[in-house]
């Protein structure tokens, strides 16, 4: 796969970006919905914690970008920030236009593109993270796309094009995140690129999120995308890493336990919502895929931090 074929295969229609700052302690979320994100690190250190589709946490110093969806249950915090200490709010959306604010800890510039694929594909694969020192070429081109952003923003007088040269900026930051994928995976096998291609296994975890807690079999997945039953296990595992049921066991986990925030379940509630014969069944898998019970969960989280509510980031 060259550079073309990722290009034509990505939409960048409604990419904007935004500025944000904060100061220490940080304990934030990026806006939940059908988007994918890329923030990058100007300046201060934070940590990501994800839980989709692993448990995972990536310390962030300045000249890190990362792309997440904003799908995956996440926060972006101070180091050495206790978790409970606070729920996670959304950061303040500053124009690019307007002057630094050098006072503040932490400055991020932010990317959203609203589009379901890239977050489907995101949300499977978890985060995407590289830096100057793993992937050295392909962060400075994205940080001089960065530079290009800046200059088509502060002090500009014209709005021709305008809408153009963004998106052509934030194709010039997709491309070389999948270059760095490329270079440390060695190949072009790896997940990332499989998910950009594979619209069928897409289409089928589209239809499961539309209906979670459906009765959901392999033959029913399969015939969503459009594949034979062997195909789809082979081509989703292949991908994703693990078999289709694993992972749908996991995203109805996660989505269930995010309705006990949103609609103040029980977990008795929501491990029947789930399909487990008991609290004690649910609590069990749940540990045993999160690595914590549903209760420490939810302390972790924001009370209004679920997809089914605002599908577009304020502006």
């Amino acid at each position: 796969m060259d550079a073309s074929d990722i290009r034509a295969d990505v939409r960048m229609d409604g990419v904007y970006f935004f500025r944000s700052f904060a100061s220490y302690p940080v304990n934030k979320r990026l806006d939940p919905g059908d988007f994918s994100y890329c923030f990058m690190v100007r300046r201060g250190n934070l940590r990501l914690t994800t839980d989709f589709p692993e448990p995972k946490s990536i310390d962030l110093a300045p000249g890190a970008i990362v792309g997440i969806s904003g799908l995956a249950p996440h926060r972006i915090h101070s180091i050495q920030d206790p978790a409970e200490v606070a729920a996670p709010d959304g950061f303040p959306h500053v124009p690019i236009s307007e002057q630094i604010d050098a006072g503040s800890d932490v400055e991020l510039l932010l990317g959203v593109v609203p589009s379901e694929n890239m977050a489907l594909g995101n949300l499977i694969i978890g985060p995407i993270y590289l830096s100057e020192e793993s992937s050295p070429e392909c962060a400075r081109r994205i940080w001089k796309a960065a530079e290009m952003l800046d200059e088509e923003f502060v002090g500009a007088s014209h709005e021709y094009g305008q809408a153009i040269i963004i998106r052509r900026i934030a194709e010039i930051i997709v491309i070389n995140m999948t270059r760095s994928i490329l270079e440390n995976r060695g190949n072009g096998d790896g997940p990332e690129i499989g998910m950009m291609k594979s619209r069928g296994i897409i289409k089928a975890i589209r239809a499961f999120l539309d209906a979670p807690l459906d009765d959901w079999s392999i033959d029913r997945l399969a015939r969503m995308a459009g594949m034979s039953r062997t195909k789809f296990a082979e081509d989703f595992r292949r991908i994703v890493g693990r078999t289709p049921m694993q992972t749908l066991a996991r995203m109805r986990l996660t989505l269930v336990t995010r309705k006990m925030l949103t609609e103040d379940l029980s977990v008795e509630e929501a491990a029947d919502m789930a399909g487990y014969s008991s609290s004690a069944a649910f609590i069990r898998a749940f540990s045993r895929e999160f690595g914590v019970t549903p209760l420490r969960w939810r302390k972790l989280q924001s009370a209004d931090d679920g997809i089914e509510k605002d599908r577009k980031p304020p502006l």
